[in-house]
């Protein structure tokens, strides 16, 4: 009677032993299975945050070439006599893209004009390109664009043509022999220009 007591305890621990192994395992797989998951979904989130980061970069990359590309330099000043008042009523600017991704919308440049007696913005003519014929007083617009002898949009300045940008100052505000001036041209993309001069004598 004891010898099988005895035999039926050993039965019952060796049960429990395999019963403990094989629930320990069991344990295992999914702690092993959980730290997979997490790092999955951690990998995941570093990767979608690089990918965010790098078109971001892209976008500012994109962005800066879209300014520095948009950009308009002047090339030469002339200036047109008012024969009633003998003093300066226009001024004809010379301006040109040295390198253009995209072309330059003239449309949107605002332009502003001072002097030591005052300041003043100089809104545009309409049409803004009428084919050759000056603004009207206090105005400016585009007098030739070299761009629509190939059938280019005259509003539109191209790589490689150039505008002829005629500003047609204020009566009151016409410039003499000898007097300074400063014209700021705006654009929505590149960096603004400022013309800083000094009327020159007319014959």
């Amino acid at each position: 009677m004891r010898r099988r007591t005895q035999k039926t305890k050993n039965r019952k621990i060796c049960r429990e032993s395999r019963s403990s192994e094989g629930f320990t395992g069991l344990e295992a797989a999914i702690v092993l299975l959980s730290f997979i998951v997490v790092t999955a979904v951690f990998s995941y989130v570093i990767l979608g945050s690089g990918f965010h980061t790098v078109q971001k970069s892209q976008a500012v990359i994109y962005s800066a070439l879209e300014q520095s590309s948009s950009s308009m330099l002047v090339d030469e000043v002339m200036y047109i006599r008012n024969t009633t008042s003998g003093n300066i009523g226009m001024i004809r600017i010379y301006m040109r893209s040295p390198h253009s991704l995209v072309p330059g919308d003239l449309s949107k440049m605002t332009m502003s004009y001072a002097t030591p007696k005052g300041y003043c913005t100089i809104e545009q003519d309409s049409p803004l390109y009428d084919n050759g014929n000056p603004p009207a007083a206090g105005k400016w617009n585009i007098y030739k664009n070299t761009g629509t002898d190939a059938g280019k949009d005259p509003i539109l300045l191209y790589n490689g043509d150039y505008v002829i940008v005629l500003v047609h100052l204020p009566v009151d505000r016409e410039l003499k022999p000898g007097d300074e001036y400063w014209i700021e041209v705006v654009q929505p993309l590149g960096l603004s220009m400022l013309i800083s001069k000094t009327a020159p004598s007319l014959p």
